[in-house]
């Protein structure tokens, strides 16, 4: 079919002659409320509370705040629910002496978050209304009057004004129902019904199906379901991460030892999709809720039978992949792209408290050595300590910036060609020249970056810039022309990371020369 098709391979030998974007998290997991069907760009946690509420246990929440606290600046929410959900409503009446239904207030979306909604009805009795014959709607969340109408004229005035406001427009939906077109009476506040967040937890399947609304629209980045280890989640999260050109960050179960982790990564290694993984240990502790935050966990029914601490502790436990999606999201922020790992000095902790286990040099060793990235504490500090993929390949995918940065390119280069559908192919070789030129642009800036490695002769001259890219007769014979396909070849040499540096220090005598 007509469209852009851009693919990768692995070059031997040498080469021949962004945007922040890159950053972003995808993310799906349990919220208080919150779309199911697509997901949320949140460029802020702000964002995040407004469209997915509040704290419970086990929830995104902390997740999402974590990496907004750790220099992330882009998050992709996308929220799942267990079987048999409903959505709340209450359904108000008219006025008549056999009273007719004429408008229902709904919640946004599915689950027992609804049912904290309550509206209120005034009519012209009340003194509150000023205009005879019209009425106000109020409404609450939590017992918390956070929205009153102006005087409505009638019921198509209602909804209008309800479904109008960003106050409320992401909380309730307003309809009509045909029994009466008649204004509402007169209701006390009474809370929506019915509402429900399904018989259990999200599944594994359910939160591996809602990766699939990552479309590739969205773009790359990193993509995780925290706080989540069975094998069919991480075998999806792969799955997704190496057909969609992102990557997943994984993690282990709290409490897993050095040798397990290790274990279990290690049967990734072979794995397609190990170029497109990075595994982190151990969890990392934050601060927990305030009391305003924590306002909703008790009426969500929490209990301690949870893999989180009691939250009114000091700190809550979570897996390190929100830490290690906001730190990478930082190092994007201060390169441009995602050739810098967010690791070592640019990975300082802002928020994060401390490490659910302990981590010593043998064991970062030991853990690097197996491919799997550590969190640990250099002086007073606590940093990602590994940049590493798991990915066997360790010529070509040693490090997971490696991969990003392809991931990178083919998202960029696939924008720029956009353009040039439906172009003349012309004799002259101009749609040529256009279509190398744009790829140029776009990799010119990444070389400059130090995204792309450089060769130099010895006078530090430019030999070649990192990349080559070839839109020419030698790869657009005459016959594939014919066909409506132009192609272009695109080489590029990825920027490498140092993980380790080797200082040699040669103590002199006072009578011998200092080397």
């Amino acid at each position: 079919m007509p469209g852009i098709n851009v693919t990768t391979a692995v070059r031997q030998g040498p080469t021949g002659n962004g945007d922040i974007v890159a950053g972003q998290w995808f993310v799906v997991g349990e919220a208080e409320r919150g779309d199911i069907t697509k997901p949320t760009l949140c460029r802020s946690f702000s964002d995040y509370v407004r469209e997915y509420g509040d704290y419970q246990a086990g929830n995104l929440y902390q997740y999402v705040k974590t990496y907004f606290d750790e220099g992330g600046t882009r998050c992709y929410v996308q929220r799942v629910l267990g079987a048999s959900h409903a959505t709340a409503a209450k359904t108000l009446q008219d006025a008549a002496g056999s009273p007719a239904n004429t408008m229902t207030i709904t919640a946004k979306n599915p689950g027992k978050w609804g049912n904290t909604v309550s509206v209120e009805v005034l009519t012209s009795a009340d003194a509150t209304v000023a205009i005879s014959g019209y009425f106000r709607i109020k409404l609450y969340l939590n017992d918390v009057l956070i929205f009153t109408s102006r005087d409505l004229k009638d019921v198509t005035d209602a909804i209008n004004f309800i479904n109008e406001s960003r106050t409320v427009n992401h909380l309730v939906v307003a309809s009509n129902e045909t029994a009466s077109t008649a204004n509402p009476a007169a209701l006390a506040k009474t809370a929506l019904t019915s509402g429900a967040n399904g018989t259990n937890a999200a599944t594994a399947g359910e939160k591996v199906a809602g990766l699939a609304l990552f479309t590739e629209d969205l773009k790359n980045g990193a993509v995780s379901v925290p706080g989540v280890y069975d094998n069919t989640t991480r075998d999806g999260l792969l799955a997704h991460a190496e057909a969609h050109n992102r990557i997943a960050l994984f993690s282990f179960a709290a409490g897993t030892s050095v040798d397990t982790a290790i274990t279990t990564a290690s049967t990734e290694y072979v794995d397609t999709a190990a170029s497109h993984t990075a595994y982190y240990w151990p969890h990392v502790k934050v601060p927990s809720p305030s009391a305003t935050e924590l306002a909703s966990y008790a009426a969500a029914g929490a209990t301690t039978a949870t893999a989180e601490p009691d939250p009114a502790s000091a700190t809550v436990t979570i897996c390190p992949t929100a830490y290690a999606a906001g730190a990478r999201a930082r190092a994007i922020q201060a390169s441009g792209g995602p050739w810098r790992p967010g690791a070592g000095a640019i990975s300082v902790a802002r928020t994060v408290v401390d490490l659910n286990q302990a981590v010593s040099p043998a064991d970062g060793d030991r853990l690097d050595e197996g491919r799997v990235n550590a969190l640990r504490k250099i002086g007073s500090t606590i940093r990602v300590y590994g940049a590493r993929s798991v990915s066997s390949d360790e010529t070509n995918f040693r490090y997971i910036t490696m991969r990003d940065t392809l991931n990178h390119i083919v998202y960029g280069v696939e924008a720029r060609m956009e353009e040039f559908i439906f172009n003349t192919i012309d004799s002259r070789g101009n749609l040529f020249a256009r279509i190398e030129g744009s790829i140029v642009s776009f990799l010119d800036p990444m070389r400059v970056s130090g995204g792309l490695y450089e060769a130099r002769n010895a006078q530090g001259q430019l030999v070649d810039p990192g990349y080559v890219v070839t839109v020419d007769a030698t790869n657009n014979p005459n016959s594939q022309l014919a066909q409506g396909t132009v192609k272009a070849t695109v080489g590029v040499r990825v920027a490498g990371v140092v993980d380790l540096i080797e200082v040699e220090v040669t103590k002199s005598t006072l009578n011998s020369p200092v080397i």
